[in-house]
């Protein structure tokens, strides 16, 4: 190549896709005559992928579509264009495991992509030594300490909540600072990556027995445990590698039935030209080259092991699986750790940090505390903060596992948060923190995570009156510098989780703090977006249902009063009335009450259409109602605390006319497939952009959350349960093990399986199965700023027993262990962790589903309780008291409910035509909205 050759474009190009992340650590090398390559080691799989700059800039992201996916063929040239968006990637399928060459070559301005395989991979000439070092380590193992009864032990809990796999599936890990790793078992190449921001620090790595490889491509089983991931080997050897939390750390262990000498080679993200090795006492450091170091990016890898290890630099020529099974980088350092003499067990210990002297201190630290035993004990005290243990075990471990993804999205990238979802929603969305933060933080009992985040987000309020956006906290946080303002409905979801975590933890000094935040955020509303009616207003795009055509036009368009934006406006208020009489602002109370009154009166005349008996959508500006049938209605009944927003008639009606019409068993659709733009499916499709049928038919994870909650608050806990049911197998057997996607097509695929789509982990789809099965199904809801705790237990025929602990206030909890014996009587058995001064609430749901109040001062002795549900009587201590009725019930007007079905026989216009929806809306008139 001739050195001052130009090439075609001024900045560095690389290949993105799901093989690493749609991270920047692929780049492509400019070869001359308008060239640019990549080599990639791919599995056997199909890909997705761009080609862009770092940036992802509008006029440097090239796939071959603005609008759909496009396949790529071995040896066959393919035309691109600038097409930066969403679900128009290029898409390989990748014939054998191996190298590819893929190359992108400019031809009269025109570039042309060639993926060809094959390529170099040879070990790179190193500018330095290959480093050999000795080290004489004898570390103490701890041991795994259980929780008393009905929790089970350690082990016994992680044997119940294994995930056994005998091929290929995909998981991932959080390390709660601001990095995961999303990998797969049973194989070397595309494995998985710890990634942080746009790079990765480890990926893969090979465990040998007396310096044979133990190949997980053949392993006979994997196991996937909360904590890591197991592979078992027919040598009687394992290995298991861990991703820490709460610290930049990863730990990997090889075991053996025999003692032998045992080995580790874990793949580092470090050319070996530009990188150093040195040594402290305990193990060795890597050191990347000062050019190459970035700002809050780990430059520095520790490496320490619990046995005496010898360290040495590898090549292909010493270790050939290094190649020909593993597949690793030829220009990446291989260090392998090594036990000296034979062993039974040896752990290595890595730790990322941005100094050497922090690395070496963390990796000194997980080697004196044995952190591979503490961060089972995390795990396992994470798990059992609070605790529900019930008859049905497939429940039990897909609610164990909600639990433990959820912490996943738990990071402290810009400041604590929760991401979306992963990969591509890393970042911290208001709406999405908050939908999430009661099933991730709340219901477990972890209070100060959630008042941090509410913290976080509220410092970002922007206070500027003159703004539109005045009062509102950030729609999306992508750096402390790039916040986005434009939701109508992040900060009315923060104001409702400030009141959220007030109940469960009784921070009467908190009530104070918060209160001028609350303020602000109404007087905002009051400013800008408040109409005649006393109605929240604002744009089409606005709402949860957010997607833009090309970033301008909303494809749902439900300006300019949704139903969920009112419920949870009036929600606002009414926390606003309960912080004002809490900072005895009695005006301000009263102010507020009435906005809240006014609310409610003019909601229920008019949104309700009482000849159609159905609930609208949305009004429009001149005040006609939109009556399409969507999910949104029954947030209108579920997000309000105590109700009120609709009455309890009306509401009852609105759930049959939901779930008749939009839930099937797999989940509740997000537009009736009655309606025009109904989209059965939703990637990947040649008649439609993905963003059309994103909120137009498209399933939502999170949208189970609402719907089983107004099912249980009509007493329709067994109808629920059945969706539960098919979420619970959706988090253990389908897509990311013990994780759940953000979408699902409508449809069965012509399997009659669901087809997972969207992000492939997302924080609210997890958190709503976690909090249905504590707020919901147990019915547990403290409010200590009433000085009361509600036990309102609805739960399905099929659950025997249950046992449960339930955290409220200063580490205190309602201990609760319910028994139905056959004759179909309940059996009650209740105390408080701690003596407290609030009174219990027990709501018990009869056989008809009316519920009964009973009143129990609750100390820390047992209280029996006994509860006929047929005849609607109650015992308490062996003596009988009177129950109060404070439902009726509502079957006659809701009958026996059933799912809805797909109905194969409606021709769907959609499916008819060529962008049918995208040309209604880019010819409907409707107002761009830019972020």
């Amino acid at each position: 190549m001739n050195g001052l050759e130009q090439a075609p474009y001024k900045e560095q190009l690389y290949v993105k896709g799901t093989f690493n992340g749609w991270g920047d650590d692929t780049p492509m090398a400019y070869m001359g005559e308008g060239c640019y390559q990549a080599v990639i080691c791919l599995s056997a799989d199909q890909h997705s992928f761009k080609v862009s700059d770092q940036q992802g800039s509008e006029q440097l992201t090239f796939s071959a579509d603005k609008y759909k996916a496009v396949s790529c063929f071995v040896d066959q040239s393919q035309p691109l264009i600038a097409a930066k968006g969403i679900g128009n990637d290029l898409s390989f399928l990748a014939p054998e495991t191996g190298l590819y060459t893929v190359s992108l070559t400019v031809t009269a301005g025109n570039p042309f992509l060639l993926i060809a395989q094959g390529g170099e991979n040879r070990d790179a000439e190193p500018s330095r030594d290959l480093v050999q070092a000795d080290f004489s380590i004898v570390a103490e193992s701890g041991s795994l300490q259980a929780k008393p009864e009905p929790v089970l032990a350690p082990d016994a809990l992680f044997e119940q909540l294994a995930i056994t796999a005998d091929s290929s599936v995909p998981f991932v890990f959080g390390d709660n600072v601001d990095g995961y790793f999303e990998g797969i078992t049973h194989g070397f190449v595309a494995a998985g990556k710890y990634r942080h921001k746009q790079g990765w620090y480890l990926g893969t790595f090979a465990s040998f027995v007396d310096g044979k490889i133990n190949d997980k491509n053949v392993a006979p089983e994997a196991a996937i445990f909360p904590y890591g991931v197991t592979h078992h080997y027919d040598n009687g050897a394992s290995d298991t590698f861990m991703l820490l939390t709460q610290q930049r750390g990863a730990v990997i262990n090889v075991s053996s039935e025999h003692a032998a000498i045992l080995s580790i080679a874990p793949q580092l993200n470090l050319a070996i030209n530009t990188s150093t090795v040195t040594s402290f006492d305990n193990g060795v450091l890597y050191a990347l080259d000062p050019a190459l170091r970035q700002d809050n990016t780990p430059s520095f890898i520790a490496l320490t092991a619990n046995r005496p290890f010898r360290f040495k630099e590898s090549t292909f020529a010493d270790l050939p699986a290094l190649n020909d099974v593993v597949h690793l980088s030829g220009s990446h350092v291989k260090p392998v750790i090594e036990t000296l003499e034979q062993e039974t067990s040896i752990t290595l210990y890595l730790a990322f940090a941005e100094t050497e002297a922090e690395a070496v201190a963390q990796a000194n630290m997980l080697l004196e505390q044995d952190g591979y035993t503490r961060h089972q004990q995390n795990t396992y005290n994470m798990l059992t903060q609070s605790y529900l243990w019930t008859s049905d075990l497939e429940y039990n471990r897909a609610l164990m596992w909600a639990k433990a993804s959820g912490k996943v999205f738990v990071s402290n990238e810009f400041g604590k948060g929760i991401w979306a979802g992963l990969p591509w929603f890393k970042d911290c969305w208001g709406r999405d923190s908050f939908i999430a933060l009661p099933g991730i933080t709340l219901v477990n009992g972890d209070f100060d995570d959630a008042k941090t985040i509410i913290d976080n987000f509220a410092s970002m309020q922007l206070a500027d009156e003159q703004s539109i956006n005045y009062g509102r906290i950030p729609n999306r946080v992508t750096s402390l510098t790039n916040m986005i303002y434009n939701t109508t409905d992040g900060t009315p979801w923060m104001v409702r989780e400030v009141w959220d975590y007030l109940r469960y933890s009784g921070d009467l000094e908190y009530a104070k703090s918060i209160y001028p935040v609350v303020q602000t955020y109404i007087d905002g509303i009051e400013k800008n977006y408040l109409d005649g009616h006393g109605l929240m207003t604002h744009r089409d795009p606005d709402t949860w249902m957010d997607a833009k055509l090309e970033g301008k036009l909303p494809w749902s368009a439900r300006g300019n009063r949704a139903n969920d934006i009112q419920a949870l406006w009036y929600t606002s208020l009414k926390v606003a009335v309960e912080l004002a009489r809490l900072n005895d602002d009695l005006e301000s109370a009263l102010h507020y009450r009435t906005l809240a009154d006014k609310v409610q009166s003019s909601f229920q005349a008019m949104f309700w259409d009482e000849s159609k008996e159905q609930l609208a959508d949305r009004l429009r500006e001149d005040d006609s109602r939109d009556l399409q049938v969507r999910p949104n209605q029954l947030m209108t009944l579920t997000v309000p605390f105590d109700g009120g927003l609709v009455d309890k008639t009306t509401g009852a009606k609105v759930v049959k006319n939901a779930v008749t019409e939009l839930l099937f068993p797999w989940g509740i659709t997000s537009l009736s497939q009655y309606d025009p733009d109904f989209h059965p499916y939703h990637a990947n499709r040649e008649e439609y952009h993905k963003d059309a049928a994103y909120h137009n038919g498209t399933i939502w994870g999170w949208n189970a959350g609402f719907t089983v909650s107004s099912l249980v608050a009509y007493g329709y806990a067994d109808f629920a349960y059945q969706l539960t049911k098919d979420l619970s197998r959706q988090i253990l057997s389908i897509g990311h093990r013990g994780a759940m996607s953000e979408n699902l097509d409508a449809f069965l695929d012509s399997e009659d399986k669901v087809t997972t789509t969207g992000t492939y982990a997302q924080a609210w789809s997890v958190s709503e199965f976690t909090r249905n099965g504590y707020q919901d199904y147990m019915g547990f809801a403290p409010n200590l700023m009433a000085d009361r705790v509600t036990l309102s237990p609805c739960l399905p025929s099929t659950w025997h027993s249950a046992r449960a602990l339930l955290r409220f206030g200063t580490n205190n909890a309602l201990n609760v262990a319910i028994d139905r014996t056959e004759g179909g009587v309940d059996s009650y058995q209740l105390s408080y962790a701690h003596a407290s001064g609030e009174l219990l609430e027990l709501i018990l749901t009869a056989e008809n589903k009316a519920k009964y109040l009973l009143e129990l001062e609750l100390g820390e002795e047992m209280v029996n309780v006994r509860f006929d549900p047929l005849a609607i009587e109650a015992e308490v201590n062996g003596k009988q008291m009177p129950l109060v009725c404070v439902q009726p019930s509502y079957q006659d007007q809701m009958g026996q409910l059933q799912f809805a079905k797909p109905d194969l026989t409606l021709e769907f216009p959609v499916l008819k035509g060529q962008h049918v929806l995208q040309k209604y809306v880019e010819d409907s008139g409707l107002v761009k909205a830019g972020d």
